[in-house]
């Protein structure tokens, strides 16, 4: 099994907080030796983050927008297999050894070609050792040699395969001459033990191979006799019996492999595989890659522990807003900034919550508090994270302790906290070529009071005008989003970050948008005044809103 890792993931939809704060948080565990830390996203990248990523030349994090149990996340990688051209006998010891109830069976390339498992082996070693069945078994000169760990006396075409016939000589040389007499001598191998006249007469017959059991040696002038005549012959340091039971075993596992097994993919969905593993004689499964090369083996056991990789949730700690499936997993720690959600967890975690405008500051702190350094384009991807998180630090969720971090990190970062705050707002202010489905599901999140779902998307421009003209259309996408999340209602809080106001289109529950008291813009339409902050200056009055109305229904 490989090294146990942890997948440090923001929300769905995420924000340019939510990214760099994975970022940060797996490169400072990863420097402090904690083990494997990968840092992750939960959806597509908003061009704000995708551009500060870009300027910076980060790596886009791992896109993991479904954590539905897959075969990925329960296999045994790098697994032990058996080359399709080594002898049953050594994969038969290793099966042994290992307590494996299976082995898959590669080609040189490292290619799945089949599987190995005792039933396969049992019925095909009962065909070949059937009396009256009169079966060959193929083999080659060398995997005799290494079976028996024979030694050579003298070797002709010792890698060539062949499909032999096994002859023990335990009879009279003269009724022995006439059985060899009836079997191909290209294919024939003669197992005796020192009776030289047998000896003699295999090689004067011209049979493949001669092994002489129990480590007896054989004479200069057979030797010669069966070089003259193209023979084989073999010592075997085992008696005669023992011997013969070998032989049978040197056949190469690509003739004993169970070719009916196909194998499965990383990406196959556990429920989709279960039935085919349950199935299986061995309860197991190879897994291939998209080239076919062997990744992994997965087992009915393998379903029984927990899945190979952890999670850290960082930016939220809402069920609702973290990422499909993520209730499969372990998840061991927290970091955010948010209110508190409902997501149940099945053993004590850390969780760190704090007051502030950003996860970002939290992680910066915890770079100070471990004394570990920060790189100026570490510091900068967590200023970008507190800049865009509090509206360049003009949000009413902002404090002081955000103020004193992103200071600290345009020091180290060497940038201006408004060069760098408009640099980047201006980004994502900039959308024009969007569709009102992107828009609204831009940084959109769900929110849960009693029975009932809602959504708030946000998104931050330098004038509301061009997003004013467009309403109709928003409103249309903002129908659209509610229908297909059946939620109470869908909302847009489109932020002027030069004004410092934002307008709410909402679509929803009408007798619910006559109680919002903002006030009226256009019909779906409500100024806020002096609101910036989704989380702490909306959010509140939306939840008690809809905690109040639903009591009416």
């Amino acid at each position: 099994m490989s090294e146990r890792a942890a997948y440090v993931i923001g929300h769905k939809n995420p924000d340019t907080d939510s990214v760099v704060s994975a970022l940060a948080y797996a490169e400072l565990r990863t420097r402090l030796g904690d083990g494997l830390f990968i840092p992750a996203r939960a959806g597509k990248l908003n061009p704000q983050t995708a551009y500060i990523l870009d300027r910076f030349g980060i790596d886009h994090p791992l896109l993991l927008n479904d954590l539905t149990p897959k075969v990925k996340h329960y296999m045994t990688e790098d697994p032990c297999s058996l080359n399709e051209d080594e002898s049953l006998w050594k994969a038969l010891m290793t099966l042994d050894e290992r307590g494996f109830k299976m082995l898959p069976i590669t080609d040189s390339g490292k290619h799945y070609t089949a599987v190995l498992h005792y039933n396969v082996f049992a019925q095909k070693m009962i065909k070949r050792i059937s009396p009256g069945q009169n079966r060959s078994i193929p083999t080659t000169i060398s995997h005799l040699m290494s079976v028996m760990n024979a030694r050579p006396v003298c070797v002709r075409e010792g890698d060539d395969l062949f499909d032999s016939r096994m002859l023990v000589a335990a009879m009279e040389e003269h009724t022995f001459s006439e059985y060899l007499e009836s079997v191909p001598s290209d294919c024939s191998v003669v197992i005796v033990g020192d009776r030289k006249d047998i000896q003699n007469r295999a090689v004067e017959h011209g049979v493949r191979v001669l092994i002489v059991t129990g480590g007896k040696d054989v004479d200069n002038a057979l030797r010669e006799k069966a070089e003259k005549n193209g023979v084989s012959i073999l010592v075997s340091p085992c008696g005669t019996s023992m011997t013969s039971w070998l032989a049978l075993y040197s056949t190469p596992v690509s003739k004993t492999g169970d070719y009916s097994i196909a194998p499965v993919s990383p990406e196959d969905y556990v429920y989709m595989i279960r039935d085919r593993l349950n199935k299986s004689i061995s309860r197991c499964l190879p897994v291939v890659d998209g080239g076919k090369k062997l990744v992994g083996v997965i087992s009915q056991g393998d379903l029984m522990r927990s899945p190979s990789h952890d999670i850290i949730m960082v930016d939220h700690n809402e069920s609702s807003q973290a990422v499909d499936g993520i209730e499969h997993f372990n998840v061991t720690e927290i970091i955010d900034h948010h209110r508190l959600g409902n997501l149940h967890t099945d053993s004590p975690v850390t969780f760190i919550n704090r007051p502030v405008g950003s996860t970002s500051t939290i992680i910066a702190g915890m770079f100070r508090e471990k004394k570990a350094l920060l790189t100026k384009t570490t510091a900068a991807l967590l200023m970008a994270g507190i800049v865009s998180d509090t509206l360049m630090l003009r949000s009413a969720t902002t404090t002081e302790e955000d103020r004193d971090m992103c200071h600290y990190l345009s020091t180290v970062a060497e940038l201006d906290i408004e060069a760098f705050g408009h640099e980047i707002m201006s980004v994502s202010s900039d959308l024009a070529g969007k569709t009102p489905a992107e828009i609204v599901e831009m940084d959109v999140k769900e929110y849960r009071s009693g029975r009932h779902l809602f959504t708030v998307s946000q998104i931050e421009v330098l004038s509301t005008s061009d997003m004013l003209d467009r309403k109709e259309e928003l409103l249309k996408g903002l129908d659209a989003f509610r229908s297909g999340k059946n939620a109470y209602f869908s909302s847009l809080m489109v932020t002027d970050i030069t004004k410092l106001d934002s307008y709410l289109l909402v679509r929803g529950n009408g007798e619910f948008l006559s109680s919002i008291e903002y006030p009226l813009h256009e019909k779906d339409v409500f100024f806020l005044s002096n609101i910036l902050s989704r989380k702490k200056q909306l959010l509140p009055y939306l939840l008690e809103l809809v905690k109040k109305f639903g009591q009416v229904l």
